[in-house]
């Protein structure tokens, strides 16, 4: 974890998206193992099962952002490379998506631990950490979108990516993080 935190502060550009990808996964893990943790707890066999399922799911869901943190992390190095360089970078659509497809697999998986809360019991508190670190990386990609759509307010970037944005806030506001464990 140091070397990827150190080689991520010492960039000369900043490499945001990969950094939420990546804490994403870190959250959509905790939650996977409380899923797994909760599964050995109940006594149900279709609980279990649900549970099993769940959890799989947060895995796909954390290879998926693993996968966006690398291309993410190369395509930002690249564009900063090639602007750098006196060039036109190129790939500002794909970095224009990329979080719309981070906040989306974050959502996703909040959703699966907001579906799954009842039936977590040992881990509780832990999943409902898990749920804030998901909830505050979706709102991450919404402002990273937003950011790429203002350092780049072109006609056809904005027309395809503001009612993406839109849509992305509203599910990432559906999150339901529970402010206090002791309350």
């Amino acid at each position: 974890m140091r070397l990827l935190t150190d080689h991520i502060a010492r960039q000369y550009h900043a490499m945001a998206g990969a950094t939420i990808a990546l804490s994403a996964a870190l959250a959509a893990g905790l939650g996977e193992a409380c899923l797994h943790i909760s599964e050995s707890q109940v006594e149900d066999a279709t609980d279990q099962a649900t549970l099993s399922a769940a959890a799989g799911r947060l895995r796909a869901i954390r290879d998926e952002l693993l996968a966006l943190a690398d291309e993410d992390g190369a395509a930002i190095t690249a564009f900063a490379t090639a602007r750098g360089a006196g060039r036109e970078p190129q790939g500002k659509e794909r970095l224009c998506q990329m979080p719309v497809e981070m906040g989306r697999l974050a959502v996703e998986a909040g959703f699966l631990l907001q579906q799954h809360r009842s039936l977590v019991q040992r881990p509780k508190d832990d999943l409902e950490m898990a749920l804030t670190l998901l909830s505050g990386t979706a709102h991450a990609a919404v402002l990273l979108l937003d950011s790429n759509l203002r350092i780049w307010p072109e006609s056809d970037l904005l027309a395809q990516f503001e009612p993406e944005l839109s849509a992305l806030d509203a599910l990432a506001g559906r999150l339901e993080p529970v402010a206090r464990v002791r309350a």
